[in-house]
């Protein structure tokens, strides 16, 4: 399982966040695949490894082209007005069609939802006006929807599952924006800091704005824990992704991907312990019911599925298993009687037997592939890591199981090389 971990010492913004994941190595064509499922038009994506006081990392940076060239505004910004449609800006409800509509994952879709709503809340307050009434500026919307839904696609894609984050260090003083001097925090940050577990401080030497609505908004809805690295887990890569501003200092936010140190290196064969729960469920539609499947497999569980049953009266209906580990029971019950129809769980503690388990790679004509090897005494399993391949023979036109023999050749070679 991969963790993300923010170290915001230089404030968070959405372009910093997505060069800092394209710094972690998410592919820049892949990324750009997926975006384009929006059917956005109106801008150019650019991504340039550069370097600041002497640290080498990434700039992201939408360029806008066709009607909107040359203009520009500051990430998150918005104007208000008494119409609900209007030829200079998308509401709310218009930016949550486009991401509706689109063929993108469904739990992008909520999460870049998620931050949409908790900027346009904040806003609403700060104006005084309704969620109807507050539009994302048009320029402004084209980028917020690139850097909100886009972190979304380079977070799945990378295969992050659990994101951590330090504490959000932000500027001072004043910043010129379309409605005046706005003083740093910027009111939508503030507005969003009210009720929020966000870790938050300001630093006196730096005049400007270092956390934007957009960056402190993925941070408050994506981010599942807040403090320090976390020592149970090892770094398998560190990435930076730069601002734009002139802050006098670094100007980065500096990511660490981390896994666990039995992903890392090596599971033990030994038996452990996990939760079993279930959940009849008979009046949800198939389409929640998927819904709540990715839900559990982004919480982290070991598998999730639904079984035909016959309830009381032959009432047909759907026995839904989730396994996880002991640690996640409150979070996955709690999960479950939030999505679901049920009124209750019912769950059991069980032993398992596991093999040891570690990972390798081998570089095949289309690139590296991970694969995963499973001991146990005289017993040996070799297999590839499906969503990898998955993204390979989607590139290439290639069928996934053409993609996982070609690894497993290249693997039984470098085996056979070295015996």
């Amino acid at each position: 399982m991969k963790t993300l971990y923010l170290d915001p010492f230089s404030g968070v913004s959405g372009n910093m966040l997505l060069g800092s994941l394209f710094d972690l190595g998410l592919n820049f064509k892949q990324f750009k695949h997926e975006l384009e499922k929006l059917n956005l038009k109106g801008y150019h994506l650019s991504l340039e490894k550069t370097t600041q006081s002497a640290i080498v990392g990434s700039l992201f940076e939408v360029t806008l082209v066709g009607e909107y060239a040359g203009h520009h505004v500051d990430e998150g910004e918005v104007q208000y007005t008494g119409k609900i449609a209007h030829h200079h800006g998308r509401n709310l409800a218009e930016i949550t069609k486009i991401i509706q509509t689109s063929k993108l994952k469904q739990s992008i879709k909520e999460s870049s939802l998620k931050v949409f709503k908790e900027i346009a809340k904040a806003e609403a307050v700060v104006h005084g006006k309704t969620l109807e009434e507050i539009h994302f500026h048009e320029v402004g919307a084209i980028d917020s929807i690139i850097d909100i839904v886009g972190f979304f696609i380079g977070i799945d894609l990378l295969g992050i599952t659990q994101i951590a984050s330090g504490i959000l260090v932000d500027g001072t003083g004043t910043i010129e924006a379309a409605h005046g001097t706005m003083p740093v925090p910027v009111p939508a940050v503030m507005q969003m800091r009210i009720d929020s577990e966000v870790p938050f401080r300001q630093r006196s030497d730096v005049a400007t704005e270092l956390v934007t609505p957009t960056g402190f908004a993925i941070v408050k809805t994506a981010v599942n824990q807040y403090g320090t690295l976390p020592v149970e887990l090892l770094t398998e890569k560190i990435g930076y992704g730069f601002g734009t501003r002139v802050t006098g200092h670094l100007n980065a936010l500096r990511v660490l991907l981390l896994e666990s140190k039995l992903t890392q290196k090596e599971t033990s064969a030994e038996n452990d312990q996990v939760i079993e729960m279930h959940a009849n469920i008979d009046d949800q539609t198939g389409e929640q019911l998927g819904f709540v499947l990715e839900r559990l497999i982004d919480a982290g569980v070991y598998d999730a599925f639904f079984t035909p049953i016959f309830t009381k009266k032959n009432r047909p209906a759907y026995q839904l298993t989730v396994l996880s580990s002991p640690e996640l029971t409150d979070k996955i019950s709690n999960l479950l009687l939030k999505d679901t129809s049920t009124f209750g769980i019912r769950w059991t503690s069980m032993q398992r037997k596991v093999m040891q388990r570690n990972f390798t790679e081998v570089t095949t004509k289309l690139g590296k592939i991970q694969l995963k090897i499973g001991h146990l005494n005289e017993i040996k399993k070799v297999t590839v890591e499906y969503d990898q391949a998955a993204q390979i023979a989607i590139k290439t036109g290639m069928s996934v199981s053409e993609v996982m023999q070609l690894a497993l050749q290249a693997y039984y070679k470098k085996i056979n090389e070295v015996e």
